[in-house]
């Protein structure tokens, strides 16, 4: 909560709000420390998992391999892919990893290769990163889905990865076939590190995996933690190992200490949403929803969950504290089919990540555009939204009679 007086002004008004609750379960009665203690565990591994990926990219945002990144995109250029398909596959890939830091990168290299398709290759790098949080276990979204869900990875994977395949084949083949102004892309050669850059996220993935078969007792808030911090430590200390220099570990350092500081409004938002979730769930005040909730066919119980993430999320409350709201009033690994309801969370949040100027995605794709939100977002993407809401919905559909 120390990061409250340096977030936004939206950030300190949801931090407001949260205390008010927590004084209004206080003078209620209602108040229960021990309990409200119990709950908050899982917004500081949430917020763990945050300050570790903050540095996670730190192996792939040096300046050799910014470099094959570049290269990646004029060898595809030159093989007859576009600038933009190219930008969505390094979103989606790098996103992975780097969350919404994807764009930076996307961004930096579109503006020295391929300068005119700057906004478009950017525009179509979010959309391809949409995809993303339906299978990485680096998202904090998906994260904290399937820790709530209790749905495994593989589980997870099994009902996501053909919506994944499917939807983003289908967006980068639209990218490719919208047309873009050629451009000569700098000529820069390939080495090994363009496969660093490609393997590092799925290595990543990958080693969160491994370790959660290894070690099932642990949160896996607490594995991601500690898995990508390992991962990237050792990253640094061989870096500085083979150049015989210290300054791979003072970059990570000094990346460390910029991520976490631009990130004030995100510790900002878990921490008060912690409050938030656990005051209203001690007045009762998630009542209603929970019993809307119970009261539908199970059939209905996706649908519902997808709609009331994608209606929340454009009405401006992040997809994480909601998650949790919907959790604590009405517990989601109760469900006859967790994947299913893993899923729908998912969907639901992609339909509008887009669509709503709350978006981390749109706030990147604002800042580096320099676009208002609502141009960057809804105006440009409109019509990619009402696409993924109708595949989702119909793809829903199918889960749920293959899984009920």
């Amino acid at each position: 909560m120390m990061s409250v007086p340096w977030s936004t002004a939206f950030h300190k008004v949801f931090a407001l709000a949260a205390f008010a609750a927590l004084a209004a379960a206080v003078f209620s009665g209602r108040f229960d420390l021990a309990r409200f203690l119990d709950g908050m565990p899982a917004y500081f591994g949430i917020v763990a998992v945050l300050l570790v990926l903050s540095a996670a990219g730190f192996p792939i945002r040096a300046a050799r391999y910014e470099a094959q990144i570049q290269a990646l995109m004029g060898t595809l250029n030159r093989r007859g892919v576009g600038v933009k398909p190219t930008a969505g596959a390094l979103g989606h890939v790098l996103g992975a990893v780097l969350d919404v830091g994807s764009f930076v990168l996307v961004d930096v290299i579109s503006a020295r290769a391929a300068p005119k398709e700057r906004i478009d290759s950017l525009k179509w790098a979010a959309r391809a990163f949409s995809f993303a949080p339906l299978w990485t276990n680096l998202n904090l979204l998906t994260a904290t889905t399937i820790t709530l869900t209790g749905v495994s990875y593989l589980g997870l994977l099994t009902v996501t990865l053909p919506f994944v395949f499917l939807g983003l084949g289908a967006t980068l083949i639209a990218a490719q076939r919208e047309g873009e102004d050629v451009e000569a892309v700098p000529k820069t050669p390939l080495d090994r590190g363009a496969a660093a850059v490609l393997l590092y996220p799925v290595l990543l993935v990958g080693a969160v995996a491994v370790v959660n078969l290894l070690f099932p007792a642990l949160s896996l808030t607490a594995m991601i933690a500690a898995t990508v911090a390992v991962v990237v430590v050792l990253i640094a200390l061989l870096a500085t190992a083979l150049t015989r220099r210290v300054s791979p570990l003072v970059r990570l350092k000094e990346e460390t200490r910029g991520a976490l500081t631009a990130s004030h409004s995100e510790f900002a938002l878990f921490g008060s949403a912690g409050v938030l979730v656990n005051a209203l769930q001690a007045i009762g005040a998630l009542t209603p929803v929970g019993d809307f909730l119970s009261t539908l066919p199970e059939a209905l119980v996706a649908p519902a969950l997808a709609a009331i993430l994608a209606v929340g999320f454009v009405c401006g409350i992040h997809v994480i504290p909601m998650v949790l709201l919907l959790d604590a009033a009405f517990p989601l690994d109760g469900g006859p089919a967790p994947a299913l309801w893993a899923a729908a969370i998912l969907l639901g949040s992609q339909t509008t990540i887009l669509l709503t100027p709350f978006s981390s995605s749109v706030t990147m794709l604002s800042r580096l555009s320099g676009l208002h939100p609502l141009e960057i977002g809804p105006r440009r993407n409109w019509r990619f939204g009402l696409a993924v809401a109708l595949a989702t919905a119909l793809y829903l559909v199918l889960l749920t009679f293959l899984l009920l």
